[in-house]
């Protein structure tokens, strides 16, 4: 703020005019209330003429504001204000909190904090509950004061709500409501950066929910759209009923029955790594299963020779350098996988981490691997603890979760400007 205050005083000795400096005055008084509401947006619902004109004018007058004076306001507001309110003020805006990763990046480390988010069970009650990183794996330190933590209290009938999927890094995701005055489930989207949620269609929920996937397609700085994807296991317990949610339709969609090659195969668990156009999951018997969201097709390849051969191993599908990457997990060693190049016939695979990982089996009970947080550094879920281990480093951090705590879904604001 005392940066702001010196170009206030700079801007006042080249005389930009008494009314401009009101309206920089105002918008400092705002942003130390962190609500950046922007009255002239505000003024635009239901307003007069007289309130119309007066905001054109404000507009314009904002338009002189030197940048460095809108980039210091912009960087104190909330996720919130910023996606709901100010992007909408002007082109130059919009490209810079949507569009520009230096701003994206400086704002999330301040404003909102990175973690988890836990499904948590008590008192026949659900609820999600999230758990801040300790900036042991962030290689950032941020002020208390200013990041807050994310919550989805926001969201209707909050105290009975369930995580059903995220997208990567968790900016949307799907909920799923269910009350014991309503036996039918509600599903919702929501963004936990900027608190927005909104109601979609039921699909069939006659078929039990075992697996999502979320498909983010941002087609510009502003326009999101996504597609969900559901997998529901059939009466026998062998393939999946598959429904497909398009948020450009705000419909679902029912496609052919999914019967793998084998017919006792299944997908293993978790979220489905949405890369290069595909949700992917593994199957238990070493394969890869990927779901085309443009042409809502499927198909299984097979993972390398020498991955097959690796025995004994708790496998995970996980986001790696841009690319799906297969973590293999003993209480030995940690090995991790990368696809380089997919094709149907001979896919490319290619190691990027072995580990040695015995003292932290000794020193951590019951830990595997979940997910990856970074590019080097996995995150293992213990029995009450979350374990970052960074892989180049061969070091590893613990973080207390609850004891009632579920599968753990990562939160990291930098990437939430959808």
């Amino acid at each position: 703020m005392e940066f702001l205050r010196l170009l206030l005083r700079r801007e006042t000795d080249n005389m930009i005019g008494l009314r401009l400096m009101e309206l920089l005055k105002w918008l400092l008084r705002r942003v130390t209330d962190n609500k950046l509401g922007l009255r002239f947006m505000e003024l635009k619902k239901g307003s007069t003429k007289v309130e119309d004109e007066a905001c054109e004018i404000g507009a314009k007058e904002m338009q002189l504001l030197p940048f460095d004076v809108i980039y210091e306001i912009l960087i104190r507001t909330s996720f919130s204000t910023l996606l709901r309110q100010s992007q909408w003020v002007c082109k130059d805006w919009q490209k810079l909190i949507m569009c520009d990763p230096k701003f994206q990046q400086s704002h999330s480390k301040r404003s909102v904090s990175s973690g988890h988010f836990f499904q948590m069970t008590t008192f026949n009650q659900t609820f999600v509950s999230f758990v801040p990183s300790n900036n042991y794996h962030e290689g950032q330190c941020s002020s208390v004061r200013e990041v807050q933590s994310p919550s989805l209290d926001f969201m209707p009938t909050a105290k009975n709500i369930t995580i059903a999927g995220s997208s990567l890094h968790g900016s949307l995701l799907c909920c799923v409501t269910k009350s014991s005055s309503t036996p039918i489930p509600s599903y919702y989207m929501c963004k936990p950066a900027s608190r927005e949620w909104r109601k979609i269609p039921n699909p069939k929920t006659r078929f039990k929910s075992s697996l999502t996937g979320i498909a983010v397609k941002q087609s510009s700085c502003s326009i999101l759209h996504y597609k969900v994807l559901r997998l529901s296991q059939s009466n026998t317990g062998f393939g999946y009923h598959c429904q497909v949610f398009n948020s450009e339709s705000w419909a679902w969609k029912t496609l052919p029955y999914v019967q793998l090659r084998r017919h006792d195969t299944f997908l293993k668990g978790g979220d489905g790594i949405w890369v290069n156009g595909g949700l992917y999951w593994l199957t238990i018997d070493d394969e890869v299963f990927v779901f085309d969201t443009d042409q809502d097709k499927w198909a299984t390849f097979k993972v390398s020779p020498e991955m097959k051969n690796i025995s004994g191993a708790y496998r995970v599908a996980v986001y790696c350098d841009g690319k799906l990457g297969v973590i293999y997990d003993t209480h030995e060693w940690m090995e991790v996988w990368i696809l380089e190049s997919y094709s149907a016939t001979v896919p490319t695979w290619k190691r990027k981490y072995r580990n040695d990982t015995r003292s932290l089996h000794q020193n951590v009970k019951y830990a595997r691997a979940h997910h990856m947080w970074s590019n080097n550094t996995v995150m293992m879920m213990g029995r009450y603890e979350l374990i970052a281990f960074n892989c180049d480093q061969n070091t590893y951090t613990g973080t207390k979760v609850p004891v009632s705590a579920g599968v753990p879904y990562a939160f990291q604001p930098q990437f939430c400007y959808l």
